[in-house]
């Protein structure tokens, strides 16, 4: 019986991988001259889980000098207006519209990210997370980031939920493999996802509000 409903926000949620992709790339090209293009953000970045930086050290003479917080401070200040823009967007909007409802049914939701907090607080003054979602687990709440199942246990113990009871839906394979690993099936959803690619571990499905209108309208996905 599906009882708590986990859910990734970027990518997932809001459609906020190509915006980060651009802060990122705009500051390594425009600040530190680095010369990188999409392709390589996709390469190292998504598809090595976070290598872009080291892959401009071992590639050129540029970043010795800078430690990655440095780099990583500017670039997520630069994301800070993208972000405001995204979670008004009409797709998010939809999501969080939809996890009101399904609140009102009983499910309990949790949100298990690697978004920083500040962001969080930000998406909060807008849609009130804290109140929709029994447990927030951000980036700052755990020692291991996903693809490790930290986050998802601690999610778990918070909510008093079963793994077998419960749903996560996922956009990219450090999130999938930190869920499953969590013991939780799992759905993933790539509608905002710049890589495309298949998965059979796991059910696959155009976006999250499919997901979350599937179980709204049968209580439980199918």
């Amino acid at each position: 019986m599906l009882k708590g409903i986990f859910l990734d926000l970027d990518g997932t949620l809001i459609n906020s991988e190509k915006a980060f992709s651009d802060c990122f790339i705009d500051v390594l090209n425009n600040k530190y001259n680095a010369n990188v293009t999409s392709a390589d953000y996709k390469k190292y970045e998504l598809e090595q889980n976070a290598m872009l930086i080291a892959h401009v050290r071992q590639t050129t003479n540029l970043l010795n000098s800078v430690l990655d917080e440095e780099i990583m401070s500017i670039v997520y200040n630069n994301y800070l207006n993208y972000f405001k823009k995204i979670i008004q967007e009409e797709e998010a909007l939809t999501s969080f519209e939809l996890l009101r409802e399904l609140k009102k049914k009983g499910f309990v939701l949790s949100l298990v990210t690697t978004c920083r907090r500040c962001y969080l607080d930000i998406l909060d003054a807008e849609q009130r997370i804290y109140e929709l979602f029994k447990c927030v687990i951000a980036r700052e709440d755990v020692k291991k980031l996903k693809p490790d199942e930290e986050a998802y246990l601690q999610a778990l113990e918070i909510v008093g939920i079963k793994p077998e009871d419960s749903l996560a839906i996922e956009d990219s394979k450090r999130g999938i493999d930190a869920a499953l690993r969590a013991n939780i099936p799992t759905i993933k959803v790539d509608n905002y996802t710049e890589i495309k690619y298949h998965d059979p571990r796991v059910i696959e499905e155009e976006s999250a509000n499919k997901v979350l209108r599937k179980v709204l309208n049968n209580g439980n996905y199918k």
